[in-house]
C-alpha cells in the first residue's frame, strides 16, 4: 500500500504584532461602510507575504523550516510601520484593498531575496512580479457605484511602527476565519 502524504498550500509571511493587528481592525471596521468589499480579511490573518509556495506535501515544512533558519541566522531584524493605503486592479472596482509598508524596505527586500533564492533550491517556483509588500484588507470591490480611489488618502490613519523580528510558514485553511495557520516560527538574528 501506497504512502499519501498530505499537501498543504503554504507561504512565508512577516508576523504583524497584535496591536498593529488591533489597530488595522479597528480601522478596517470603521471603512466597510463606506468601501463595499466582498471580503474583508480576519485581524488574525494580517501579514507581510515574502514568498508564497503553494500546495507542498506537509513532510517538506521541517525542510523549508531549516532554510528559513539559515536564512534567518543571516538577517538582522528590521523596522516597520504600517502606512498609506491602496488598491491593486481597475481604479474603479479594485480587487484588493491594502495597507503599505514603510521603513527599513531595504532590509525586507534583502530577507524576500534571500527567502526566494533559497526556496528555488528547494524546488519552489518563485513569484514573476515583482516584489511589493504590503498588508492585504479587502478583496473585491462591489460597490453600487465606481470605487473612488482619492478616498484612500483621506482615510489614511497612524497605524504605528513595530520591528520585525520573525519569519512565518503559514497554511491556508480555505472557507474557515481566521484561514491561516502559523505552522513555524524562525527568529531573525537580534
Amino acid at each position: 500500500m501506497e504512502n499519501i502524504v498530505e499537501s498543504w498550500r503554504i507561504f512565508i509571511a512577516i508576523p504583524l504584532p497584535k496591536a498593529i493587528k488591533e489597530t488595522l481592525s479597528a480601522w478596517s471596521e470603521g471603512q466597510k461602510s463606506a468601501w463595499e468589499f466582498a471580503k474583508w480579511v480576519h485581524p488574525e490573518d494580517y501579514h507581510i507575504t515574502v514568498q508564497f509556495l503553494g500546495d507542498t506535501p506537509a513532510n517538506r515544512i521541517r525542510e523549508i523550516k531549516q532554510m528559513l533558519e539559515r536564512t534567518a541566522a543571516q538577517s538582522p531584524a528590521f523596522s516597520l510601520e504600517v502606512a498609506k493605503c491602496g488598491t491593486f486592479g481597475a481604479p474603479a472596482a479594485p480587487r484588493v484593498l491594502w495597507a503599505g509598508v514603510e521603513g527599513e524596505l531595504k532590509a525586507l527586500r534583502e530577507l524576500q531575496a534571500k527567502i526566494a533564492t533559497a526556496s528555488t533550491e528547494l524546488g519552489f517556483t518563485p513569484e514573476e512580479r515583482p516584489y511589493n509588500p504590503h498588508i492585504t484588507l479587502a478583496r473585491k470591490y462591489r460597490g453600487h457605484g465606481r470605487f473612488d480611489p482619492d478616498s484612500l488618502r483621506l482615510a489614511s490613519a497612524d497605524f504605528g511602527t513595530w520591528k520585525a523580528d520573525a519569519i512565518v510558514i503559514y497554511r491556508t485553511h480555505m472557507n474557515r476565519k481566521p484561514m491561516y495557520e502559523e505552522v513555524a516560527r524562525v527568529l531573525l538574528k537580534a
